[in-house]
């Protein structure tokens, strides 16, 4: 009687710590949020402040359709000013796109990155209108940690991408009405 008491004893605390390393391992989207760097005023164009109407709708369906998705923004040159982020889950609507963000955009090419603590997954990838002009980018970023599958991530982000990219009509559909 003992050793069952015992054994199940331990096989109890042996899920729960697997239970609770994973749910610790993993962020909420608003744990996410409250946890990204603070940005620096000249990262920022303080002309442009408010989210592109139809771009923050996009965003939105995305993170209702893709719960596993962490953080996702829209980057894009609205009329007269630089890239920058109009749309996203975090706010920093207004920052002016990075290195980073320029050469997936010149290039074609997606940045794929594993963060600085290894616990998320970043595809930034480009953003293209239906008729396949690119656009801007869009930075899509999950949960991650060690052996987690990245090419099915990267998937996820595709898909994501994909389904922007056949509603929007053009560059200034982002910044005209929700459709």
């Amino acid at each position: 009687m003992r050793f069952q008491t015992r054994f199940l004893a331990t096989s109890c605390l042996i899920i729960v710590s697997s239970l609770a390393g994973a749910a610790f391992g993993q962020q909420t989207r608003d744990q996410a949020v409250a946890a990204m760097r603070k940005v620096d005023a000249k990262e920022m164009d303080a002309t442009y402040t408010t989210a592109a109407r139809f771009a923050q709708k996009l965003v939105d369906e995305a993170l209702a359709k893709h719960p596993e998705i962490l953080l996702i923004a829209i980057h894009a040159a609205p009329p007269g000013h630089k890239n920058l982020i109009v749309a996203s889950n975090f706010g920093r609507i207004g920052k002016i796109g990075d290195e980073d963000d320029m050469r997936c955009i010149r290039t074609g090419k997606s940045n794929l990155e594993i963060s600085e603590k290894g616990d998320h997954f970043e595809d930034e990838l480009i953003l293209q209108d239906s008729s396949g002009k690119t656009i801007g980018a869009l930075g899509v970023v999950f949960n991650y940690k060690a052996g987690d599958d990245k090419a099915a991530l990267e998937k996820i982000a595709i898909a994501t991408r994909d389904e922007m990219k056949a509603r929007i009509k053009s560059l200034n559909s982002l910044f005209g009405p929700v459709q």
